[in-house]
């Protein structure tokens, strides 16, 4: 059994994974703008959101994902959003993670096309391969402020790292995905977040003791891969 720890920012509020529909809803409606239900087109439109959030909440579980969040707040006056998630995922790498996390950069950036850049860095954690750059999304009607489906064009951020394990016993990948619509935003607000994401990532093999795991979760989060 591994673990992985990291430190997030307070005002990110975690996405609960795998959630069923009766979860969804409570989660919708606990962010809900709408408060307590007016009409009979908010609960219609809470109810897609809803079902919505489940699809999304099941597929990132299925995907390996094991922390999932986003955060809604004011940058410089500027309401600023934010979506966060890591996920652990099996990934035969070879003898070598340094060599791993650099074929993961020639990779992704061989995909990724113009407007993309990444290097690889050494952090606490090992290795990891890092890029960024611009993408352009769907989001549908169900989401969108205007109830009509537009194009939304976001600061992304993602890094790769090999999981060293001891005897290297089973090799996995540890991804680390963001993404903001407020692209203006990411050089002064969110690149120090996710530097400090990296900084603060590591990986431990056992159980730990109550005290260990009361101490990580106090100071950010804990999840077993």
């Amino acid at each position: 059994m591994m673990r992985i720890e990291f430190s997030v920012p307070a005002e990110f509020e975690e996405v609960p994974l795998g959630m069923d529909f009766d979860a969804a809803w409570a989660e919708v409606n606990a962010r809900s703008a709408y408060g307590s239900l007016t009409t009979a087109t908010d609960e219609q439109r809470l109810t897609e959101m809803a079902r919505a959030l489940q699809r999304i909440s099941r597929f990132l579980d299925d995907s390996g994902v094991v922390y999932a969040a986003n955060c809604l707040h004011s940058f410089e006056g500027e309401p600023s959003l934010g979506s966060l998630a890591v996920a652990v995922v099996g990934y035969p790498y070879g003898d070598d993670a340094a060599t791993a996390a650099r074929g993961s950069l020639r990779g992704v950036l061989a995909t990724r096309g113009e407007g993309w850049t990444g290097t690889v860095i050494d952090a606490p954690c090992g290795k990891a391969a890092v890029f960024t750059g611009g993408q352009s999304h769907v989001l549908p009607p169900t989401f969108s402020p205007t109830g009509e489906q537009i194009e939304v064009l976001t600061a992304e951020f993602h890094a790769m790292i090999p999981v060293v394990s001891e005897g290297g016993r089973e090799q996995r990948m540890c991804l680390i995905a963001f993404s903001t619509p407020q692209i203006t935003h990411w050089e002064r607000c969110y690149a120090p977040v996710m530097a400090g994401v990296l900084r603060s990532l590591r990986f431990t093999e056992g159980e730990q003791n109550s005290a260990d795991t009361k101490s990580a979760e106090a100071s950010g989060q804990s999840v077993r891969f």
